[in-house]
């Protein structure tokens, strides 16, 4: 017989939803990331380059971040903001 696979215990972690400001355990979570405009110079990928998290650009390459607790909150939502 074969054996049981053992689980890694996750972190539960909560976020407060955009739309209504209820607490989710598991959010669905939206990023709205900006492109580069055309004729700017993207930089190359470099795979041993210190890597920055999304949340963590700063300027016109910040990304915006929306946590909500479910698709229909989202939905209700999404025409309020830019994108």
């Amino acid at each position: 017989m074969p054996r049981v696979q053992k689980r890694i215990p996750r972190p539960t972690f909560k976020r407060k939803c955009h739309n209504c400001g209820k607490m989710a355990t598991d959010p669905l979570v939206f990023h709205v990331v900006p492109s580069y405009s055309y004729g700017a110079e993207i930089p190359v990928y470099q795979k041993n380059a210190p890597k920055t998290d999304r949340i963590d650009l700063k300027g016109d390459r910040k990304v915006a971040v929306y946590n909500y607790c479910d698709r229909k909150c989202m939905d209700t939502h999404k025409g309020r903001f830019k994108v």
